[in-house]
């Protein structure tokens, strides 16, 4: 794993546990299977999100950032 993939691994675990603190799921698919998609889910709906800074504009919106 590289440097770069590193640090993405840990923002986005770091985001995860921001969300999950505040009752949101969130979740990505795996690199390896193509692009990678990101999901914030609550209640039941869940929230497609193109890229990461798609997910904290999601969160900051949601309240969960900031």
């Amino acid at each position: 794993m590289t440097l770069e993939q590193e640090a993405d691994r840990k923002t986005f675990s770091h985001l995860a546990a921001i969300a999950a603190l505040r009752g949101f799921q969130l979740w990505r698919s795996d690199a390896a299977d193509g692009p990678t998609r990101y999901f914030a889910g609550r209640w039941g709906m869940v929230q497609v999100l193109a890229d990461r800074e798609e997910v904290e504009r999601f969160l900051e919106r949601a309240g969960v950032r900031g």
